[in-house]
């Protein structure tokens, strides 16, 4: 039989599992935070940072920033705000910061989406985005076609995540272009050369040899 005491207690368990188990989950809802990194050849990258947009305007707006003129739509204020979001999201590479050059609002995606480029020869980042506190997804799209997923603990630094070897300096592609004119240019060379001599390859008789006489 089970007593009073017994009762009260399994009923306060069940409730703190349940508090437990589903506060993550309704605060990552809120939020809504999905981000996505792509990078080209030429180290331009497009960076995509999607929320909820109520939540996200409201951490924006204590930010002081002048609107003329002032905007009362959501999406329009959010679209203003631009310049202010980019200060909240840092891209370290090898221990400097890569600032984005320009922020675009996309309303129907509750996206900002920043572009900016990349040093030819970076070697690693790491990620930070100051206004979430739950874990969130960041996709890194690489100009070779790999991609790499990994969960950022909300306010905190993603680990040192691998950069190197897909991007092309103007100089690697004027090599490309060298390299891929000596295999077409040798045969051409070549095959003039060819028949230049008759055609054949073969040595061509001396003028003044007499013709065989068919003896």
């Amino acid at each position: 039989m089970i007593t009073p005491v017994l009762r009260v207690l399994r009923v306060a368990l069940v409730v703190i599992v349940g508090m437990v188990a589903t506060a993550p989950a309704s605060a990552h809802d809120l939020e809504r935070t999905k981000v996505t990194l792509t990078f080209a050849r030429d180290g331009s990258f497009v960076l995509d940072v999607a929320n909820d947009p109520d939540w996200l305007l409201q951490r924006l707006e204590p930010f002081p920033v002048a609107l003329s003129p002032p905007v009362s739509d959501r999406d329009a204020r959010l679209a203003a705000l631009g310049r202010v979001f980019i200060d909240r999201v840092v891209l370290f590479v090898d221990g400097h910061e890569v600032r984005p050059a320009s922020a675009e609002y996309l309303a129907p995606l509750a996206t900002y989406r920043l572009r900016g480029r990349m040093p030819a020869h970076a070697q690693s980042l790491r990620w930070y985005y100051g206004l979430v506190i739950d874990p969130y997804p960041l996709t890194i799209h690489r100009a070779d076609d790999r991609s790499i997923t990994e969960w950022i603990a909300g306010d905190a630094w993603s680990r040192s995540l691998d950069v190197s070897g897909q991007f092309q300096t103007p100089g690697d592609t004027r090599l490309l272009v060298l390299v891929v004119a000596l295999f077409v240019i040798g045969p051409i060379i070549r095959v003039a050369g060819s028949r230049r001599h008759g055609g054949t390859g073969l040595r061509a008789r001396p003028i003044d040899t007499p013709a065989p006489t068919g003896e």
